[in-house]
């Protein structure tokens, strides 16, 4: 069985810290990447379980990132997660759902706490995975 993998995107080391204490104890591998540029190839090349993503980045936004994500017919289907300092108002917050993220949380959550918001997304992508295609007989 592959290692499942985690993509940390963008320039905030609280949230890379808070990704690696809460996944690698149960054997995940963390990519990160600080521009966007280079977050769309390591997604591509790895296909993630989870894309974890602040609204800062080099060479680009959270924001633009997520729609990059979402455009793509490989990508989209990986649970997307802004992982910020401070909620934002519930506007932004609808916003940034209707965009296509799965989720916003806060990056000051306990390692436990974020697996508990995280985890049922991870869980549903795996399950998913690798699903064929039911086709009629025709």
């Amino acid at each position: 069985m592959e290692t499942p993998k985690v993509l940390v995107a963008g320039t905030s080391p609280k949230t890379v810290a808070l990704a690696r204490d809460a996944f690698e104890p149960l054997g995940y591998q963390i990519i990160t990447a600080q521009p966007m540029s280079v977050a769309l190839f390591l997604a591509h090349k790895n296909l993630p379980e989870l894309i974890i993503c602040p609204y800062e980045m080099l060479d680009g936004d959270g924001q633009t990132f997520l729609s990059e994500v979402q455009r793509d017919d490989e990508l989209c289907h990986i649970p997307f997660v802004f992982c910020i300092e401070e909620l934002p108002e519930t506007s932004a917050e609808f916003t940034a759902i209707r965009d296509g993220a799965s989720k916003v949380v806060s990056n000051r959550l306990t390692p436990a706490e974020f697996l508990g918001l995280v985890m049922p997304l991870i869980d549903e992508r795996l399950a998913n995975k690798g699903k064929r295609a039911e086709t009629t007989p025709e």
